[in-house]
């Protein structure tokens, strides 16, 4: 092979690695600010305060802060962070299914362990560990879910009431 022909090569396979690269940065356990490279932000940071659950201390309230992101194949996607700015949840709603191996980031090999342990619907999937819980519901062009890591959910916070 000629130098300049293996110099062709490996400008477009360093740019693949570069994106791939990229995209592993965001979802769950990693900082609200990377949500953007899920897909581009329809709707500004907004934080808020939960109220508190049944089981909470009486009058505690969760900070948590949200954005909500589009993949170019039109998935939104609300990401939650606590007052750390770590992502503890993510809703998703769209046409297609989304990257759940990007947007569960490092908790995706305990899904997937937990989920082929575990007896799966056709259109519905429920996992629920420890380490994750993730609701994915779907059909062709209709897919939903949910998914969090209860060990980073803020206290006073109830993600059982998330909705995609």
């Amino acid at each position: 092979m000629s130098n300049s022909r293996a110099q062709g090569l490996a400008i477009p396979l360093g740019l693949v690695l570069a994106l791939l690269g990229a995209s592993a940065q965001a979802g769950l356990g990693r900082p609200l600010a990377d949500a953007a490279q899920d897909g581009k932000p329809v709707a500004q940071v907004q934080r808020f305060s939960a109220q508190a659950t049944a089981g909470a201390a009486s009058g505690a309230a969760a900070a948590v802060s949200m954005q909500t992101v589009q993949t170019p194949q039109g998935v939104t996607i609300t990401e939650y962070a606590n007052a750390a700015g770590t992502v503890f949840a993510l809703t998703w709603k769209g046409p297609f299914k989304p990257d759940l191996q990007q947007l569960l980031g490092s908790y995706f090999a305990p899904y997937v362990k937990a989920a082929n342990a575990q007896t799966q619907q056709l259109n519905l999937s429920m996992v629920k560990t420890d380490a994750i819980v993730v609701h994915v519901a779907g059909r062709m062009r209709g897919f939903v879910g949910v998914a969090w890591v209860p060990t980073l959910v803020p206290a006073g916070f109830d993600p059982s009431q998330l909705q995609p």
